[in-house]
């Protein structure tokens, strides 16, 4: 586990504006998609998200239809752990992707948690991990 500091200045900036709607595939509605930025006031390694969590209208998600799209690649929420190698950088928007027969219509909100460890704050061989909440109201 490692330290734990709520800061709450970039919570508002996890969920985002801007690219959300449904995912279409050929004649059919198979998801929903909405915008993420990481919390924080610098980048970090997807392998330091120790929780990324979602709920729609006060509905957890399941983690295994959940993917998160960012630097032109797809990641299942799952596989964030072992993703040392990979990079978000600060100012990316990342897309997350959620298979939902049908879609969304209408206004939906959407919560989101994070659990961030900073690996370049360890105390004593203890890493901060920061907790960020945001929910917003989307439109699809």
């Amino acid at each position: 586990m490692g330290l734990v500091n709520n800061q709450r200045a970039y919570d508002k900036h996890l969920l985002w504006q801007g690219g959300e709607g449904n995912i279409v595939v050929g004649d059919s509605v198979v998801g929903f998609r909405f915008p993420v930025r990481i919390p924080n006031f610098r980048g970090n390694y997807l392998s330091c998200i120790e929780e990324f969590s979602f709920a729609l209208d006060g509905q957890a998600l399941d983690p295994d239809k959940i993917e998160l799209v960012l630097n032109g690649k797809r990641f299942r929420i799952g596989d964030l752990p072992q993703l040392f190698a990979e990079y978000w950088y600060v100012l990316d928007v990342g897309i997350i992707e959620v298979l939902h027969d049908g879609g969304l219509q209408g206004k939906h909100r959407i919560d989101a948690t994070m659990k961030l460890r900073y690996g370049y704050s360890a105390y004593f061989g203890v890493c901060k991990v920061v907790t960020s909440k945001c929910s917003k109201e989307y439109e699809f």
